[in-house]
């Protein structure tokens, strides 16, 4: 296998679109995490402003419109400022397919997520759409989240795998070139650790859905006690947490790669954060502004689990390991590690 390096064109084409993973490949993965978080954090936002009804119409702002006019106020322009970042997070997508184009061949993963990151962006705004359409309805609000829960983690995963593939300190932090056998405990506990945090953001979409934040003075609320439900949130997290310290303990002990223990940790800091600022927001009555960051804090908590997960069912299995480890070999043979 050669390691020199052959020479790079220049030209715009094999910039915009490259021959194989490049820093602009792994920059669109960073941006696709980044945008969709700001979509969430923008979606907050209208929901805590009670703007959701801004636009009282959808696809266009009004009957008459298809931007906010003055006469709406801020509401208006807070609505429509989010369904213009949709624009955004659409271009974003579109920019990592025509990347990966002329990858499609030897990286398929990477071809077929960007695919469903374009894919998902419709979903979304049609999704988004009618929950306009029906005033908000806590449960089809509830779904939008979990979509941009979904949408983030797509880009986790094409972030994550654009850096395996093309950067060395990846490489050596998962240990990729090891030749284990199959790990299953490694493997399960990914699954676990992915399933059990889904419950945690979805049950927060209860919570949150039960709350006083409905997005607009005449929407609907979920009709569950929120004591309750708040409380069947807080069953889950603190599994998930025991789960990530465990899963910390093991990694020492079975010597698992170091991405693991970070990955862990990174989840575990960020939980620790989340359960400070949730249980400042249950014991002051929901302001507004903590349950902006817990908002925020969702969204990092999906970015980091869905990192930690990817990790574990690869490294923990040889199939999926080996592919990952022949395209790293492209990339060597290349000259891009």
């Amino acid at each position: 296998m050669s390691t020199s390096a052959p020479a790079m064109s220049r030209s715009p084409k094999d910039r915009l679109i490259p021959l194989n993973v490049t820093g602009w490949v792994r920059f669109l993965g960073l941006a696709s995490v980044l945008v969709n978080l700001l979509l969430v954090v923008t979606g907050g936002l209208v929901r805590l402003t009670g703007s959701g009804l801004g636009c009282p119409t959808w696809p266009r702002c009004t009957n008459e419109t298809w931007t906010n006019v003055p006469a709406m106020g801020i509401h208006g322009f807070i609505e429509f400022g989010n369904r213009t970042l949709t624009g955004a997070v659409g271009i974003v997508a579109i920019a990592t397919f025509i990347a990966v184009w002329r990858l499609r061949g030897r990286y398929t993963d990477l071809f077929y997520i960007a695919l469903a990151l374009g894919l998902g962006v419709i979903v979304q705004a049609v999704v988004g759409g009618f929950s306009v359409l029906v005033k908000l309805n806590p449960w089809l609000v509830g779904v939008h989240f979990m979509l941009s829960g979904i949408m983030i983690a797509l880009a986790s995963i094409f972030y994550a795998r654009a850096r395996r593939y093309s950067m060395r300190s990846v490489i050596d932090s998962e240990r990729l070139s090891d030749r284990p056998g199959p790990d299953n405990l490694q493997r399960t506990m990914g699954f676990v650790i992915a399933c059990l945090s889904t419950i945690v953001i979805y049950m927060g979409t209860l919570v949150t859905g039960t709350g006083p934040h409905s997005g607009d003075a005449t929407s609907a609320r979920h009709a569950f006690n929120p004591e309750i439900v708040t409380r069947f949130h807080s069953l889950p997290v603190w599994l998930l947490l025991v789960l990530i310290v465990v899963t910390l303990l093991l990694a020492r002990k079975r010597d698992w790669a170091p991405a693991i223990s970070r990955n862990s940790l990174a989840i575990l800091i960020v939980m620790m954060l989340q359960g400070a600022i949730g249980y400042t927001q249950y014991f002051t009555g929901s302001p507004g502004s903590l349950v902006w960051l817990h908002l925020i804090g969702a969204g990092l908590m999906i970015a980091t689990v869905t990192f930690l997960f990817e990790r574990m069912v690869v490294l923990g299995t040889p199939a999926l390991r080996e592919l990952a480890e022949s395209r790293v070999d492209i990339a060597h043979a290349n000259g891009i590690v």
